[in-house]
């Protein structure tokens, strides 16, 4: 049975050059490239109330920046019982202001997930 604080998938992709990270949940355990880890009850609330601070809710289903090269890109899926996200990127990213400064949403996003499981993405 699907615990009410569990997304229903939740993945994540992080590609820099060469270098590739995914994140996926297996029923309510993350497995992290080939690591795994089981958050408590309290971790997924705490990594909710953290997802609501920095308004992944509110984010583009793209973000794109023109290069010669593909610097970077990410993926997000998010499914929960009352909202779903899908969103990516490529050299690109959201940023949301906070204190009268832009700060990358999507770095919030990944200290999140190092916050949730101990895993940092980039």
């Amino acid at each position: 049975m699907q615990q009410d604080y569990l997304p229903r998938q939740m993945e994540v992709y992080y590609k820099e050059g060469e270098v590739e990270h995914k994140l996926k949940l297996d029923h309510d355990t993350i497995i992290i490239d080939n690591e795994t880890y089981k958050p408590t009850r309290s971790e997924w609330e705490i990594f909710w109330d953290e997802l609501e601070e920095i308004g992944i809710w509110d984010w583009e289903e793209e973000y794109q920046a023109c290069s010669l090269v593909e610097d970077y890109y990410w993926q997000i899926t998010l499914l929960t019982n009352s909202i779903n996200l899908y969103t990516q990127g490529c050299n690109s990213y959201p940023v949301r202001l906070v204190k009268g400064e832009l700060v990358s949403a999507l770095d919030e996003f990944f200290q999140a997930v190092e916050n949730l499981c101990g895993w940092r993405i980039m």
